[in-house]
């Protein structure tokens, strides 16, 4: 059994840094030769996270259909922040158990959110996923009605 030779090289050239890590010439988050900080995944980036800058969903926003059924609940959704600001790809990944409430949460958040989107750590806008639940209360409507 013989045991590897370790990397050679000049700091300065070999990912050397002021923060531990593993690996040969580690620095910062990240495994193997060389790693070091602000890679391109779950790493040590500094990316900002997207700013909700228009839009919201009202009480008056509540399907009839399903105030007339009685419906009330949360739906869970998951939608992209693209780097325009535009929300796309809105879907349902918990229902609130009616088709009304759900469907009507992802429209209104397509049509009507923006963004400030999500920043790497050079400024440059970034596609982002966003997850959110939206609570559909029908008590409150029936008060406005």
């Amino acid at each position: 059994i013989v045991a590897p030779v370790a990397g050679t090289g000049a700091d300065p050239s070999q990912g050397a840094s002021d923060r531990p890590g593993p690996g040969t010439g580690a620095g910062g988050i990240g495994n193997g030769r060389g790693s070091g900080g602000s890679g391109d995944g779950d790493g040590y980036g500094e990316e900002t996270p997207p700013r909700r800058i228009k839009g919201r969903i009202k009480d008056s926003d509540y399907p009839e259909a399903a105030a007339d059924a009685g419906a009330s609940g949360t739906v869970q959704v998951r939608y992209f922040v693209n780097v325009d600001g535009r929300v796309s790809g809105c879907v349902v990944t918990q229902s609130s158990g009616n088709a009304a409430l759900d469907e009507t949460t992802c429209r209104l958040i397509e049509q009507r959110y923006r963004y400030d989107p999500s920043r790497d750590a050079d400024g440059r806008p970034v596609r982002s996923i966003i997850v959110v639940n939206q609570d559909w209360v029908l008590e409150r409507v029936r008060d406005e009605r």
